[in-house]
This record gives structure tokens, C-alpha cells and sequence, in this order.
């Protein structure tokens, strides 16, 4: 997360600000669904975390 405001972060910080947050989930035959509030704080930070989850998984 280096550019961002959780970059010296440490995993807890990370994990409540990012992981612990109340999500409607809806899931159907091809994919997942998260929706998460509209005032969700760290909405910038979790899609670039979630973005580079996803190139690393595709490199795999």
C-alpha cells in the first residue's frame, strides 16, 4: 500500500481499516458482489489494494 495513507501502516490498522467493514454481499453463478457504503473512508486504498491482488493472481 506505499502511496497511500496506510503505507506505514501495521497489519492491524490495515485489517480494521480495510477488511473489518460492513459489506453487503451478493454472490451469483460467475461472480462476487461487495457493496460497501458510499461513506466508506478508505474507498481509494482498498481498490488499489484490491487491484494489485489481482495482477499478482493473474501472474500466477
Amino acid at each position: 500500500l506505499g502511496q497511500t495513507s496506510l503505507e506505514t501502516a501495521t497489519c492491524g490498522t490495515i485489517r480494521a481499516r480495510l477488511l473489518k467493514i460492513a459489506t453487503v454481499v451478493k454472490i451469483s453463478v460467475r461472480r462476487i458482489v461487495l457493496s460497501m457504503p458510499d461513506m466508506f473512508p478508505c474507498q481509494h486504498e482498498f481498490a488499489l489494494a484490491h487491484a494489485r491482488l489481482r495482477r499478482l493472481r493473474q501472474a500466477v
